[in-house]
């Protein structure tokens, strides 16, 4: 009689777990009219970076081809977008689709933004420039060079975020990717290293977070009721390449842990970052992962300030592609922009929607039409009530927008998230 209770007990028990998977795999369809227009004209402007900072600022910045080589230029969106402005140009830049300059408001007139700029005739040789703007992004100070190893190695990957009475930044130091080959990939590995710098470019602090990680997928940071919380992918010495998180906790960043044990074991870096939006204690963090030959995406949810998390929920399973980017609306929903699988390889732009609540998952596909590069990263960000997003898309199929082009363009759209 107990044997055939544990058996029903088994089953029953084997039947919710179903049903919970069930659950979430289910996608409900995501009515919404998005408003969208292209925010240039110039033919090969790419890479936009969109965001909205601490103080409620949104910006949208993004590379634009000059006759001799690339501008900087960026927009303020306050219901409408506003003038064009330029922040720097320069002859010399390291220009790639997947690492790309970004700007962050830190109050009042204030701006800073971030470029990079080749340092040497070798392909990934390229150090990390930050300037500041004291007039509302109308004039910019000369830029600083944030890595002072004198290296010819990559340094990029950059999060900047408002920290105190100055900026700070994680980004991705090769310097030691100069050394010897070794046996140990920490010897000659990408490392994640941090920096501090003031409105008069002076940089008052340089610290190692973590001396081997993923050598070519974007990191991203937000700020949570207990301060910084800085995401990135990780590498192990078998090559398991899982993201991780970190907190800036008095000061002092804390030794990375991973997000989730995925155990994606993959010999190259696979240039795909996560995204992560914190509302005081509320943080919500996203990421691909390709292990088990299984593509997804992964979100996972903390309410103590990215302390514990949720477990996770997958979205696009053996349909996604990822370069993920992520926001949260004022009821916690969860709004996804995201790469999927088409047709000879082609990518789709996805929206999703995961409900704070229930999470039930909603999901419309933005462009199905081959056009949106596969190599591009693809942004969204929350404005009071607006889910605003930035994308690179083609004029032409035959270019990739890997690099210099005169085929892509970057689309923006809109909607209000209180009318879903």
């Amino acid at each position: 009689m107990l044997n055939k209770y544990l058996q029903f007990l088994i089953l029953s028990l084997f039947s919710l777990i179903i049903e919970v998977t069930l659950a979430q795999q289910t996608i409900f369809p995501l009515n919404l009219k998005l408003n969208t227009s292209s925010i240039t004209q110039v033919s090969g402007s790419l890479s936009p970076y969109l965001t909205t900072s601490q103080t409620g600022t949104t910006s949208l910045n993004w590379l634009e081809p000059t006759q001799t080589g690339f501008a900087i230029k960026f927009k303020l969106y306050d219901g409408s977008w506003g003038k064009e402005r330029t922040i720097a140009k320069g002859d010399n830049w390291f220009i790639n689709w997947a690492d790309f300059p970004s700007l962050l408001h830190i109050g009042q007139d204030n701006f800073v933004a971030h470029w990079l700029v080749k340092s040497s005739a070798d392909r990934y040789a390229y150090d990390v420039y930050v300037a500041h703007s004291k007039n509302n992004g109308d004039d910019w100070s000369q830029p600083q060079l944030i890595n002072k190893d004198k290296t010819p190695t990559e340094h990029g990957f950059v999060s900047l975020y408002e920290d105190n009475n100055s900026v700070g930044l994680i980004y991705l130091d090769g310097r030691k990717m100069i050394n010897t080959m070794s046996e140990d990939p920490n010897d000659t590995g990408m490392s994640l290293r941090s920096v501090n710098i003031n409105d008069q470019q002076i940089i008052t602090s340089s610290n190692l977070i973590d001396g081997l990680v993923c050598e070519c997928c974007q990191t991203d940071i937000a700020i949570g009721s207990d301060g910084p919380i800085g995401i990135y992918r990780n590498r192990s010495k078998n090559e398991i390449r899982d993201i991780y998180i970190t907190r800036k906790i008095d000061n002092k960043w804390t030794e990375g842990n991973p997000i989730h044990n995925d155990n994606w074991a993959i010999a190259g870096c696979p240039v795909n970052g996560p995204s992560i939006y914190a509302k005081d204690d509320d943080v919500t963090i996203g990421w691909f992962t390709g292990a088990n030959n299984q593509p997804m995406i992964k979100i996972k949810k903390s309410n103590d300030s990215g302390k514990t998390f949720t477990n996770p929920i997958s979205i696009g399973k053996d349909e996604a592609i990822g370069h993920i980017n992520l926001t949260m609306d004022e009821n916690l929903n969860t709004w996804i922009v995201w790469q999927k699988k088409i047709s000879d390889g082609a990518a789709a732009l996805m929206l999703s929607m995961l409900e704070h609540n229930t999470n039930r998952l909603y999901e419309l596909t933005v462009d199905a039409s081959g056009n949106i590069p596969r190599y591009s990263v693809p942004q969204i960000t929350i404005h009071k009530n607006k889910v605003i997003m930035a994308w690179t898309t083609k004029i032409s199929p035959r270019e990739n927008a890997r690099g210099k082009n005169n085929e892509t363009l970057i689309k923006v759209a809109s909607f209000d998230s209180t009318n879903i």
